[in-house]
């Protein structure tokens, strides 16, 4: 019977450590559960850490984070032609680089989603008459206009670095707290 050194034990353990990282990275086709009710696709682990980021943004500001698939793409087209979509539970970001604008593309989405689970249409209704907007999610009314997309903005401005200013009217840092304050009952976060 011949025992394994220490060496042999040091070179078994390190595959073993190699072997599962590389199985969390091929699985991008089957996702990686973050969360009890997360589950990220992605190739690149650098993407799989930007969606636990993004995940513990929501959680350290006290809003549970969004349920459902965070999916990396290449390019737009699994974002229907954008840099991000969000749909019935299912956030995608069309980006290979892991950078500000992703951060930010990546809590946009997963605003939208968030607002779903989580805006009534009482509170919808208070938030456009506190941001002056006519329409809740109108496709005849400018993106910049609309309260789903100043909503999901806001969000993304709230919890994000403070890098990046809102892309809508209004953008003050004092104007958006207010707004997010009014969607998420919760005062906002400080950066960083």
């Amino acid at each position: 019977m011949r025992t394994i050194g220490r060496f042999g034990a040091s070179i078994l353990g390190l595959a073993v450590v190699v072997a599962g990282w590389s199985l969390e990275i091929a699985g991008a086709d089957q996702g990686l559960r973050i969360r009890p009710d997360i589950v990220v696709f992605a190739e690149d682990p650098a993407q799989i850490e930007l969606a636990r980021w993004a995940v513990a943004r929501f959680e350290n500001a006290g809003l549970k984070a969004p349920v459902g698939e965070i999916h990396f793409h290449p390019d737009t087209s699994g974002c229907s032609g954008h840099l991000g979509y969000a749909k019935a539970g299912e956030v995608d970001v069309c980006t290979v680089l892991v950078n500000e604008m992703a951060r930010r593309n990546l809590l946009h989405e997963m605003g939208h989603i968030w607002i779903d689970e989580n805006v009534d249409e009482a509170l919808r209704e208070r938030f456009l008459e506190r941001r002056g907007l006519l329409a809740w999610n109108a496709s005849t009314v400018p993106w910049e206009e609309r309260g789903y997309e100043q909503g999901a903005e806001i969000m993304a401005w709230a919890l994000g670095t403070g890098i990046l200013t809102a892309q809508i009217p209004d953008n003050d840092p004092v104007q958006l707290a207010v707004g997010f304050e009014l969607l998420t009952g919760v005062g906002t976060p400080v950066c960083g």
